[in-house]
């Protein structure tokens, strides 16, 4: 269909239907919630698709006394098959029955759900957000639900000011994002892990995502592969009944390494020690491994009640092939001064100082000027670490300042593409000269995390 047909349609579900948010006051005992003005229809075509299958969740919630409960099991249902968060993608909702609807698939019963519309085309909204999810917020264990569905059009978890939206029975309210939550509840939203569509399969050599689930037309969600722990799970046959008795947070997945990361023992990754007799000044030239990214720790997921499981990435940035000359007494640079490497994210972060091991390894430091290493990567690296929210794309820039031929100093700029929801949690610079034999060197992006490097 094209652009401007989905337009109408969207225009349509808005005129009759969505809540113009005349009601922007709601109460929770007797505390009024954070008043807020938002018209859908001026919201992107994205943002339009999430709004209304969060209001049409709503309204089976408020008419269906067991919906809650049924959303639950379909939001716990790839977790208990490897899959790393408690969502489920709408797309994989059209043809798998929901208990106790005769035979119908949940976006069956939500295109009929409301009485005041006519068979709402769910299609046209995955045409758009073909990565469209549904998050259980909260722990699943909690037995009470509050019955609102939120929405998450890209909203700033880390501005405490920020505003967001939700449905109760159909009516549209806000608050606060700073507002505790204690019950459960269900967030509509782009999967946070979600990095496109494929018409044909993957590239072999493509180790950093996955191919989840294929729509009737032949296009394929791809995910991040670090969000399916569980190798070789099939995430979406039903073939072993038992799986739907386990509890899918008492599944013990395998340890990390790689560059995918997850969990992994406290000895994986570890450096050699310097070789007996080496007297060189800095114990890298005692090594012969790569920079590995070893594992980190915090007591700050960065990632809120709405938002889920933490999700996090690091860059890893460093002087590479460029040649450096003095002219008239300045520094003159040609060639690409600066090089990165992009780890794959690191699922289900915990703010309880766990340890995680990403064991990224980047390359082989060599600062020094020789006959077989003309181009230096300089005395200096830094690390950029940030908490991935997904959502569309924007430039970061940062700059590294370092030495070359060991007396010229340098600072470059460098930009790449991250996210517009991703959080910055802050970077570091890891020195060539650093200790970093058997028990790495720590560093600090920020006062709640610590990070080690060791080579490997």
């Amino acid at each position: 269909m094209k652009i401007k047909h989905i337009k109408i349609v969207f225009l349509s579900l808005v005129l009759i239907g969505l809540h113009s948010c005349s009601k922007d006051e709601a109460f929770e005992g007797d505390d009024p919630v954070a008043v807020d003005q938002l018209d859908v229809s001026k919201q992107s075509l994205e943002d339009q698709a999430l709004f209304e299958y969060a209001r049409l969740m709503s309204v089976a919630i408020q008419k269906h006394a067991n919906m809650n409960n049924l959303l639950q099991e379909e939001a716990i249902r790839l977790q208990r098959r490897g899959y790393y968060e408690q969502e489920f993608f709408v797309g994989m909702q059209g043809k798998s029955e929901m208990k106790g609807f005769a035979g119908k698939s949940l976006n069956q019963i939500l295109a009929n759900i409301d009485e005041a519309k006519s068979n709402v085309n769910i299609k046209e909204f995955l045409n758009v957000n073909p990565g469209m999810s549904v998050l259980l917020a909260g722990d699943r264990r909690t037995e009470e639900f509050s019955n609102r569905v939120y929405v998450d059009n890209g909203f700033d978890d880390s501005n405490p000011n920020e505003v967001v939206h939700y449905y109760e029975n159909g009516v549209m309210y806000s608050e606060l994002l700073t507002v505790e939550r204690y019950k459960k509840s269900f967030v509509v939203r782009i999967s946070e892990v979600y990095t496109g569509i494929t018409t044909g399969s993957l590239d072999k050599s493509d180790k950093n995502n996955s191919v989840l689930f294929t729509y009737d037309d032949g296009r394929s969600v791809v995910v991040n592969a670090g969000s399916i722990e569980t190798v070789n799970s099939k995430l979406l046959a039903n073939e072993d009944p038992s799986l739907d008795g386990v509890e899918g947070d008492d599944i013990i997945y395998p340890g990390g390494g790689g560059n995918t990361g997850g969990g992994g023992s406290p000895g994986g990754g570890s450096g050699n020690p310097p070789s007996s007799g080496c007297d060189e000044d800095c114990e890298r030239d005692c090594e012969d491994g790569t920079e590995n990214l070893w594992r980190f720790r915090t007591s700050n997921d960065y990632d809120g009640f709405l938002a889920g499981k933490g999700e996090w990435f690091f860059v890893i940035i460093w002087a590479d092939g460029a040649n450096y000359t003095i002219e008239d007494g300045a520094v003159v640079t040609s060639g690409s001064a600066l090089s990165y490497l992009r780890t794959g994210q690191i699922t289900k972060v915990t703010d309880d100082d766990t340890w995680f091991y990403p064991n990224f390894s980047s390359i082989i430091w060599d600062p020094h000027v020789s006959a077989t290493n003309p181009k230096p990567d300089g005395n200096r690296m830094k690390v950029a670490c940030f908490e991935s929210d997904g959502g569309r794309t924007k430039n970061f820039e940062t700059k590294l300042s370092f030495k070359v031929f060991e007396t010229i100093d340098v600072e470059l700029p460098i930009n790449f593409t991250i996210n517009n929801g991703d959080d910055f949690i802050g970077e570091y610079i890891v020195e060539y000269c650093h200790d970093i034999g058997s028990g790495g060197f720590i560093y600090h992006p920020a006062s709640a995390v610590d990070v080690q490097h060791n080579e490997r």
